[in-house]
């Protein structure tokens, strides 16, 4: 049904009942009640127009002032005004307008509107009156300066604490990686499929191609630490780990994640400039080898109980216990010794490995 016959009164409903007692007056004050849409209509030629009471509503205004082109325009935000102030000389031009931008109402808030504004020509065809609707907009501005916000406290964060975030297809592989292509110097097409793996290391390549798989084709977490030759052509440790991100059905949509240097593992092979003066941090075995006295003495250095390093590594305290048993039978996998490893370098404690010594540890 046109929207014209639903406006217009009829005069008897079906079966001969009461004519209908609404107008067009109705929709538009339910439309208006809702606090975020708006009317008004004037003689181009003149400076009054005619506003609803939502407009008043919308602007701050008290209904029973006065409303001129001017004092619109003038309460357009000064850094808006230069883009936004021709709006009236738009529509006495015959055009058309559609704009948005902010407004400071007389208590001083400010309001984001979106403007909409048609022209009615006059008998001679020259711009005689103007229609317009107002809508505020201001709660979507503001969720999408919340969202920004939030995007860049987490760019800030992945800045901060990561080397390489990434974004993989649903099916696992890459899709936006422009970290990994400047660590690591490959192009988009070198790293498709499994060529990101030609980057890690060959010895964790079935290890680290193990890992993903598993995790892909289970939805599950992952989380496994690899070498990768980076652009300047050393191999360096990294704990890579992602997620899934779900749709509603629970199917994968991508996956995310973020590659984190592992302190202490900077370098596969070869030993820096200065390693004849120096302590220097040597990796983890396959098997983990940190030893219970080097644990021990790590804990005790940094000032720290089992209860309190088992929560900074987020791990059991009988995790702790086992590391620090000499005599336990059970050796806690790779993982978990780096993140106890890590734990303690980040509370100011270096482990040492010197040729011809034993492992030893050291402030920072």
């Amino acid at each position: 049904m046109p929207t014209r016959a639903l406006m217009r009164p009829q005069a008897a409903a079906e079966g001969g009942a009461a004519p209908r007692a609404y107008s067009s007056r109705h929709f538009l004050k339910l439309i208006e009640d809702t606090g975020k849409v708006s009317f008004w209509s004037a003689d181009l030629r003149a400076e009054r127009l005619d506003a609803s009471p939502g407009l008043y509503r919308i602007l701050g205004l008290d209904p029973a002032s006065e409303l001129t082109f001017g004092f619109g325009l003038d309460m357009i935000h000064p850094e808006d005004r230069a883009e936004h102030g021709d709006q009236i000389a738009v529509l006495r031009s015959g055009q058309p307008v559609s704009r948005e931008f902010r407004i400071i109402r007389p208590d001083r808030t400010q309001r984001w509107i979106l403007h909409h504004a048609e022209v009615i020509l006059g008998s001679d065809g020259s711009p005689g009156q103007g229609l317009g609707v107002v809508f505020d907009v201001t709660a979507r501005h503001e969720a999408m300066n919340a969202l920004m916000q939030r995007h860049d406290r987490l760019n800030a964060l992945v800045a901060a604490t990561a080397s390489v975030f990434w974004v993989n297809k649903a099916n696992g592989e890459p899709s936006e990686m422009p970290q990994w292509m400047a660590l690591t110097g490959q192009s988009h097409a070198q790293m498709q499929g499994f060529g990101w793996l030609d980057a890690v290391h060959p010895d964790d390549r079935a290890r680290t191609q193990a890992a993903w798989t598993t995790a892909v084709e289970h939805s599950a977490p992952y989380n496994t630490d690899y070498r990768v030759l980076c652009a300047d052509g050393i191999y360096r440790w990294f704990n890579a780990r992602g997620a899934p991100v779900l749709n509603k059905d629970g199917s994968v949509r991508e996956w995310v994640g973020v590659c984190l240097n592992v302190p202490g593992r900077n370098r596969y092979g070869g030993s820096s400039p200065d390693a004849s003066s120096q302590p220097t941090a040597h990796p983890l075995s396959a098997e983990g080898d940190l030893t219970p006295a080097q644990v021990r003495a790590a804990r005790a250095m940094a000032c720290l109980s089992k209860e309190e390093l088992a929560k900074l590594a987020n791990v059991s305290v009988s995790t702790i216990n086992r590391l620090e048993d000499a005599g336990s039978p059970i050796r806690p996998r790779l993982d978990t010794v780096l993140a106890v490893r890590r734990a303690l370098e980040e509370a100011g404690v270096v482990f040492t490995f010197e040729p011809g010594a034993k492992p030893g540890v050291r402030e920072a």
